[in-house]
């Protein structure tokens, strides 16, 4: 950048027609991996398995819950534990057989109020912003992790944008989700 060019201070920051565009593109994008999801994937969704109980761990991987932060920040944080635990609640007990294919959001659902889910943090072009759901790419990036660690082949995974420091990001083991078109999956190669 030469001397005489001075960087504008909202530069990086979200705009309001950044915004409608956003919302704009996710909405299709939404609607071609719908259609992809019913014609193409056909995820099934995996049954509990109580005799999981009694089988080793394959692999983990393991984040800090709560991020060091500003005060203002704490209500998104308490928001992201509130929906990291609902989400838990969903995949506890999950047994994907071999050869089959696991689907963030086909065990997860559509983060929603009506759900139950509060709003949490959520990474959007680099900013730090209040949504409902928030948070729950800290659980995807586990999974990611996990997966890699078990030896799973990676159907599909989406880096984040912006890498937050002190991330699994940094590593590049990171997973974003973003309902429904940005998932996570990946098959079991274990029987």
């Amino acid at each position: 950048m030469s001397a005489d060019v001075k960087e504008h201070p909202r530069d990086g920051v979200p705009t309001l027609t950044g915004a409608l565009a956003f919302r704009a593109k996710s909405a299709l994008f939404q609607l071609r991996r719908c259609a992809l999801n019913l014609l193409v994937y056909k995820h099934a969704r995996h049954r509990r398995a109580d005799a999981l109980a009694g089988k080793g761990v394959v692999a983990e991987s393991r984040t800090k819950l709560w991020a060091e932060g500003e005060g203002s920040e704490s209500f998104m944080q308490a928001g992201k534990v509130h929906n990291l635990r609902l989400a838990l609640r969903r995949l506890d007990g999950l047994e994907v057989p071999a050869g089959a294919v696991f689907s963030f959001w086909a065990h997860v659902g559509r983060a929603s109020r009506g759900r139950g889910y509060g709003r949490g943090r959520e990474l959007r072009e680099g900013c730090v912003i209040p949504s409902v759901g928030g948070g729950l790419c800290q659980l995807s990036n586990a999974l990611y992790d996990a997966a890699l660690q078990a030896g799973f082949e990676i159907v599909e995974r989406h880096s984040h944008t912006r890498i937050v420091p002190g991330s699994q990001a940094e590593a590049g083991r990171d997973a974003t989700v973003f309902w429904n078109y940005v998932d996570l999956r990946w098959r079991s190669p274990h029987p």
